[in-house]
This record gives C-alpha cells, structure tokens and sequence, in this order.
C-alpha cells in the first residue's frame, strides 16, 4: 500500500459520512413504516456484525485489501477472478448513488439543470479529491462530518420551534407486529446502508494504528445507526407514515415545513447540503474501492491513472442505469437482494471461512504485521 496514512478520527468521520450518505435523505424502511427508527437499530447489529468478519480479515492481511488477502486465502486462479468482480461492482453502486444524487437534486432544486452538468460536476470533485489521496479526502471528511452535524442540529431545533413534529406519529410502533420491523431490517437495511461497509476494506490498510480499526468502526457504526434512527423518526412525526412512505425525498419535504413567525422559512438548503456532502464522500470511498482493486489487480504503479477512466465510466453508467427515476428505484431491489448480499455478505463469509479452515490444519498464509503500533 502507498504511505498514505488516516488517524482513527479520520476513519470514523470517514465511516459516518459513508453511512449517512443517500441513506439519510431517501426513505428505507417503507414496510415498517412508524417504525422504521426501530428497523434501522436492530439492523445495525447486523452491521456491526458484518463489521467485524471485514476487521478480523484485515488484522490477519493489515497491509493487504481484500483483493489482496482473497488470493492468498482462496489462491490466485480463484481469488483474482473474484476480486475482478469487485470492480465493476464498486463501480456500478457509485453510478447508481450518482444518479440518485442528480436525481434528487434537479427534482427539488436545479429543475432546469441537465442531470449530465449536475453529476458531471459531482463526479469532477470526486476525481480531484481522490488524485489528493484518501489522507486528503479522510482529513475532509473531520470537517464535512463537523459541518453536517451543525447542520443537522439546526434543522430539528427549527422543527421544533416550528411546532410540526407530532410524536403520535410514531405510535403504534408495533402495530402489525414484530414481522414488518424484522422484515425490514433483514435483508433491508442490512444491505443499505450497513453492508456497503464492504467498500472500508480498501481503506483500512491506510490505518496508522491498525488495532483501533474496530472500537472506530464499532463506534461509528452505532453513531451513524442512532443518527438515522433519529433523523427518519422525526420524518415520519413530521410527516406521517404514509406521506413518508411516498415522498422521493422526505428530507427535504420535512424541512420545507419549517416556519417560525412566518419569517424564517424555505430551509431547503440544509436538506440539499446534506444530500450533497453525504453523496460526495459515498461515491468517493466507492471510487477510491475500485481504484484500489484495479491497481492491485494490473499491478498499477500510480493508482491516480485510472481515476479519470473510473470516473468518466461511473458518470455515463449512471446517465445509462435508467431511463426515470422510477425505473431507476425499481432497478435498484436488484442490488439489495442480489449484488449486495453477493459481494457484501457470501464472498467474506467465504473468506472468513476457507482461511480459518487453512488456519485450523495449519496453511494460513497471513502476514500479520509485527511492527503494529497499538
């Protein structure tokens, strides 16, 4: 790996951002409806779970990604083809986040934009930052997390003031049982956002403390969790279940409804700021993945050369993924129950269990770092 080096903050702004994403701003837990809080918490274990198959992996192969340790673990005639099939997939769920986020944005706000000048710029600041470095974009994202936080309290203070939350819209929380809140939180929100995690294993070889990789990651998966929790309960007390079950973008509908003195009104920009600086770190840690893969895979010296091809690849492919949004949401139930539980949940399982299988007989092949700073 390059000397590119990221603190454990680094790599917790860095997962907070990536988990809040798009995941903030669109509707995930239809089914469960008044209970989609409690969906998100209990899918988070999951996650942690899933966090922690990714960090014993890592602590095994600490300066290798997961392209990397697959083809020692499964040897190269298998392992390279797999890692292959990475690529395309990182690259394929950056486009689709992209798409989302010009979707979102020349509905709400840039109605006479063409989407292609919206992602074309989305997609020129993703290029520049990761030709910075991941140290770069992991030092941003301390700020941007900052930033996002401010923004965050300053709308639910205006709600409140604003008298529109109704809390007795979260009520009955389980009124058709435990069924629709389980069913949502598995496979749903497992997948989105938590299992996209397995994008991280690109970036923490780049840890300069490698054993506090897990309290981060636990930490900022149980944050980024209590966020979304928080962030979609007062969407539906806002809105009600059945109007934030139908609204595109149910962030910004509830922030619209903010009037205080009928003076401070159309906060639309926090809803969209939020949105922007969420997408931007997802599709850049997705980009970052990919790159990653690809160098490793082709031997690539300087990783920055194949930025511009992922780039311009990732903004056509989400100009190309559908023709209307609709289609593209309709698109999309085939990476939640396919692709992702594929790459993010059957290949590290896989892993997990062929190397401690090789371990248990004696054929580990780790390279577990000796000089590794506590």
């Amino acid at each position: 790996m390059e000397k590119e080096r990221i603190s454990a903050g680094q790599l917790f702004a860095l997962i907070v951002l990536f988990e809040m994403g798009t995941a903030v701003v669109v509707p995930i837990g239809l089914t469960a409806e008044q209970g989609t809080w409690l969906s998100i918490l209990i899918a988070s274990i999951g996650g942690i779970l899933l966090f922690l198959v990714y960090d014993y992996l890592f602590r095994q192969y600490p300066d290798l990604p997961l392209s990397g340790y697959a083809q020692k673990i499964l040897g190269k005639y298998i392992g390279w083809p797999l890692s292959l099939l990475y690529i395309p997939f990182f690259m394929y769920t950056a486009a689709r986040d992209l798409r989302e986020t010009g979707d979102l944005l020349i509905t709400t706000a840039y109605t006479q934009t063409p989407i292609l000048a919206v992602a074309g710029l989305m997609t020129l600041a993703v290029v520049y930052i990761l030709f910075k470095g991941i140290e770069v974009l992991a030092r941003m994202a301390e700020i941007y997390l900052m930033i996002l936080i401010v923004l965050g309290a300053l709308g639910n203070i205006f709600l409140v003031f604003s008298g529109v939350i109704e809390v007795k819209n979260l009520l009955p929380i389980l009124e058709k049982g435990w069924k629709p809140i389980l069913s949502t939180a598995y496979p749903n929100i497992l997948m989105f956002p938590f299992g996209e995690m397995i994008c991280f294993t690109m970036v923490f070889p780049y840890l300069n403390k490698r054993k506090s990789g897990r309290k981060t990651g636990i930490a900022a998966l149980a944050v980024s969790a209590i966020i979304l929790s928080f962030t979609h309960a007062v969407e539906v007390s806002v809105l009600g279940a059945d109007m934030y079950g139908r609204s595109t973008f149910p962030i910004f509908t509830t922030i619209t409804k903010v009037n205080i003195a009928n003076f401070l009104q159309r906060l639309d920009a926090i809803a969209l700021l939020t949105l922007i600086i969420g997408a931007f770190f997802k599709i850049s840690i997705y980009c970052h993945a990919a790159a990653t893969v690809a160098s490793d895979l082709f031997k690539v010296q300087k990783k920055q050369n194949l930025l511009w091809p992922i780039g311009i690849t990732v903004l056509f492919s989400s100009l190309s993924i559908a023709s209307n949004f609709l289609e593209h949401l309709e698109e999309g139930k085939l990476t939640l129950y396919s692709y992702l539980p594929l790459f993010a949940v059957a290949f590290p399982l896989l892993l997990l269990t062929v190397h401690l299988i090789r371990k248990r007989f004696g054929y580990s092949s780790s390279n577990v770092s000796t000089d590794d700073k506590g």
